[in-house]
Parts: structure tokens; sequence; C-alpha cells
């Protein structure tokens, strides 16, 4: 996956869901990424589809990659950190 690619998702996401939720990347890894997602959205239930919205823009940038929650953790009561691992799908 490139940067590029990631920084658009990430832009597309804040645009929509700010103030709501705010997502930043901070950390690239060969297998994927983690991302810090923050704001008042942490204190609403269906916390999990805010963090998978991210997913949807990468795919809606690169049909053929998927980005899969590994893990996340609440840190604060606004702040939320997700490791995400990118999967590559064969073209059709």
């Amino acid at each position: 996956m490139s940067a590029e690619l990631l920084e658009r998702a990430v832009e597309e996401y804040n645009k929509f869901r700010s103030p709501e939720a705010v997502v930043r990347i901070i950390e690239l890894r060969d297998d994927g990424f983690v991302a810090e997602f923050s704001g008042s959205f942490c204190l609403t239930c269906g916390v999990y589809d805010w963090l998978e919205d991210l997913r949807y823009e990468i795919r809606r940038l690169d049909p053929e990659l998927d980005a899969v929650i590994d893990s996340w953790r609440q840190i604060s009561d606004d702040s939320i950190i997700v490791e995400f691992k990118l999967i590559r799908k064969p073209a059709e």
C-alpha cells in the first residue's frame, strides 16, 4: 500500500467524520499500520463501526486492498489505538 493512498483515505475519513472522529497514522508497518482514532465517538455505542470506516475508505480508493482490524485498545476516554493488517485481494 502506498503512503499516498493511506494519506488520501485518512483525509477522506477526517473530512466526513470530524469533529466526532479524527484519525491519524502513528506507525507504518510492512504488513499494515497503526492508527489513533480520537473524538467524542469513543463515548457512543457502535465504536467498532467508526474504526472500520477507515477500512471502507481504503477499499473505495483501492478495491483490491483490504485493511482488517487486527486489534484495538482504548487508551483514554477519547482515544483508541487500532492495528490494521493489509491484505491484497487477487484481481477478479
